[in-house]
């Protein structure tokens, strides 16, 4: 059966702010840093075929997820409430990713309308054939298209409560 509150012709609204999906390897620091520019959009228009009357891209921002401040937040909040579109994933770094997502609960308050879905990668999604990048923005679309209103992280093929972890990286 399928829900009722949802259709395939849902538009999606994407915000991107950075974190290991958005980043590429530095063989040399062995670490990754944040790309200046999303290759999100891009992937999921070729490979998902999300054009753009399926997927609105707002960039937020290019940063570790440590780096993430209240003037982010406030934006990443004001964007889903000036769009159109109910259903919102974010991208996100891993560390601070449910701090964040609690703190965007809290700001959109009890009479939440909007299903907002926040994930990310341990791997970037450009430079590793093998990744979860991939996999997560999938599971995060069908889940922002799927699921009641409320705010979710989602990753490794779960959706989880905001409230009932506070790290994935355990």
């Amino acid at each position: 059966m399928y829900p009722t509150h949802s259709t395939s012709a849902q538009k999606v609204h994407l915000i991107t702010t950075g974190g290991t999906i958005d980043s590429y390897y530095d063989i040399d620091a062995c670490t990754v840093f944040p790309l200046s520019e999303s290759p999100i959009p891009a992937y999921l228009k070729k490979y998902i075929r999300l054009d753009d009357n399926k997927l609105q891209h707002t960039p937020i921002c290019c940063k570790d997820s440590r780096e993430i401040d209240e003037h982010d937040l406030s934006s990443i909040y004001q964007s889903i409430l000036t769009n159109d579109s109910r259903a919102h994933v974010i991208t996100h770094g891993t560390f601070t990713v449910f701090d964040s997502a609690r703190k965007l609960k809290a700001m959109l308050g009890d009479n939440n309308r909007h299903t907002v879905v926040f994930t990310g990668a341990m791997w970037p999604l450009e430079g590793f054939s093998l990744n979860d990048a991939a996999f997560n923005l999938g599971a995060s679309i069908m889940a922002a298209k799927c699921s009641a209103p409320g705010v979710y992280v989602v990753f490794f093929g779960e959706v989880y409560d905001v409230e009932a972890m506070e790290s994935l990286h355990a």
